[in-house]
């Protein structure tokens, strides 16, 4: 069974200090990942498993990221919300691990959620 995890990609830094001590507060164990970690699976870095690439570290990503793990619905959608409320700086993608994605590593997370993005962005332009 998945902990309750939340993976965080370019999240940090001060501007998001209110992010994990609202993740904190909330009780939920953050993981800020690192390229030399983009490797590893989803459910390896949730449940903080894994050791770090050292040869073939791949160059990270610009979009914040994040992924909830292990976290219901309605947690998720109190945790979004907060960082709304927050006024946090938006974070682009963001994905539940599933069944399906459990084994991916972030590489391949974030190539289909730009894909999903860049399908919901296409319609929005045509209609201009």
């Amino acid at each position: 069974m998945t902990k309750q995890a939340v993976l965080l990609y370019n999240c940090s830094g001060p501007q998001w200090t209110k992010l994990h001590q609202m993740m904190m507060m909330l009780r939920f164990r953050i993981r800020v990942i690192r390229p030399e970690l983009y490797r590893l699976s989803l459910e390896q870095l949730a449940q903080g498993q894994g050791e770090p690439a050292v040869d073939s570290v791949p160059e990270a990503f610009p979009e914040s990221m994040m992924v909830f793990c292990g976290v219901g619905q309605a947690q998720m959608e109190a945790i979004l919300n907060a960082i709304r409320l927050s006024k946090l700086p938006p974070i682009p993608l963001k994905a539940m691990m599933t069944d399906t994605n459990r084994e991916w590593d972030s590489l391949q997370l974030h190539e289909e959620l730009m894909k999903e993005k860049s399908a919901l962005e296409q319609p929005a332009a045509e209609e201009k």
